[in-house]
């Protein structure tokens, strides 16, 4: 005689990030987490932000547009809990208030908007399940998003401190590579700007520290180092595709070269950031993992889920 096991519970979580909106359904089973749906559109908030903050009306509509796509997906999977977040274009924007009430009518659920240290945790969350709990070595997470960046130090799935940073990828590209062109002075004083951000952490810096970057960035540079026939995103590596990225000398010949860089059409202004913090912190080497806010997300689900039951 053959028992019947219900299929674990189905959650959604969906992020409405400075440059994309992303969606994961998914479900843990047996201590893993299994996506059953992912989709992702750019809708290019931050870059659109103009001087006065406010986001453009071509901007919205792209937005309002994907997310009604995004609520098709969420109603063909009928999830048993959703979390939909906002990250930094949002927190700016000073029209917000005007397009969140769209969004959540367009999305149908309620949207979340969050501070850089709820972020941080949830990316932290992700990393964590990912990686493996276990363990009591310092663990450094960065992730570099499109309008601002966090670090996370912890240990196993213990949080000890969050730093967030109103500084991206896709400012870091806008102010030192306004007109595209990359040259070397432009690329430096970009380096020298998030050294002089990351300067205001309390994090103390620490020799051969090793980090991990939940981030497109960091995973768009391991994948160009990949294809140039290096395993490994350190210090050496990381200059070599700043020389690569200062030769090619123009933003849509960055995007042209490395299809990586054509799915983070800002990687400069990311690649800028991390030569910072590497510098800033004593990091040695940056290790890419493939989980961040959304993975996280639906750990918190799941673990909220557990505590209710």
């Amino acid at each position: 005689m053959s028992s019947f096991l219900p299929e674990s519970p189905l959650y959604a979580a969906v992020e409405l990030g400075s440059d994309s909106f992303r969606l994961h359904v998914g479900r843990v089973e047996d201590g893993a987490l299994r996506l059953s749906a992912t989709m992702a559109e750019p809708v290019r908030l931050a870059a659109t932000l103009d001087e006065d903050g406010f986001l453009c009306v071509a901007a919205m509509r792209r937005a309002l547009a994907c997310l009604r796509a995004f609520r098709c997906v969420l109603d063909a999977w009928r999830p048993e809990a959703v979390r939909v977040v906002a990250t930094s274009a949002l927190r700016l924007a000073r029209n917000a208030a005007v397009f969140l009430p769209a969004a959540e009518q367009a999305l149908g659920w309620p949207i979340e908007l969050i501070d850089g240290g709820e972020g941080g945790r949830l990316v932290y969350l992700g990393v964590a399940s990912t990686l493996g709990a276990a363990g009591e070595e310092p663990r450094l997470v960065i992730d570099i998003g499109s309008g601002s960046t966090e670090l996370v130090l912890g240990r196993g799935e213990r949080i000890e401190r969050v730093e967030s940073f109103a500084v991206g990828a896709v400012r870091q590209s806008l102010t030192f590579f306004s007109d595209g062109r990359i040259d070397e002075a432009g690329f430096e004083a970009a380096v020298r700007s998030g050294r002089s951000r990351f300067a205001q952490s309390g994090l103390a810096p620490r020799p051969s520290r090793r980090a991990y970057g939940a981030c497109g960035t960091v995973r768009a540079l391991a994948e160009i180092a990949r294809a140039g026939g290096e395993e490994r995103l350190n210090r050496d590596c990381l200059a070599r595709l700043r020389r690569m990225v200062v030769e090619a000398g123009h933003l849509a010949r960055v995007r042209l070269r490395w299809e990586p860089a054509a799915r983070a059409p800002h990687l400069p202004g990311g690649l800028a950031l991390l030569i910072a913090l590497m510098d800033e912190f004593g990091i040695d080497e940056v290790t890419p993992v493939h989980a961040g806010l959304r993975v996280g997300a639906l750990w918190d689900l799941h673990a909220r889920a557990q505590v209710c039951a």
